[in-house]
């Protein structure tokens, strides 16, 4: 499972730069706090925190998320303190979820705001 998702944030990154996102960071973690942040990206000016899930097809379909709003949001302002040189750039939350159908392929969805908070 650990590898499937690995994989999966590889991926995600892949995708994310191809839709023309900056990633700047990946795989974090915060001593302190419980959880981790898949990946950051910059797109527009905004700071994206993105959630990567990924489930085999035999698994069903499309997993949820596994942190709450409330850890996304503690977890992305633990981040945004540490690391970004924007003192009032935007952020946003996102999920890239996938269900892999074969060796190296998967159907992808991109829910982007998914917490529905942005104010571009």
């Amino acid at each position: 499972m650990k590898e499937m998702h690995e994989r999966a944030v590889k991926a995600a990154a892949r995708y994310a730069e191809i839709k023309g996102y900056e990633v700047v960071d990946r795989d974090w973690a915060s001593e302190a706090l419980a959880g981790r942040i898949d990946l950051v990206a910059k797109d527009d000016g905004a700071y994206v925190f993105i959630e990567v899930t990924a489930v085999d097809r035999s698994e069903g379909g499309f997993a949820e998320g596994r942190l709450t709003r409330e850890q996304l949001e503690v977890l992305a302002a633990t981040w945004f303190a540490d690391n970004a040189p924007d003192a009032e750039a935007p952020v946003r939350f996102d999920a890239i979820d996938m269900i892999v159908v074969g060796g190296s392929k998967a159907l992808l969805r991109h829910h982007i705001n998914k917490l529905g908070c942005y104010e571009g």
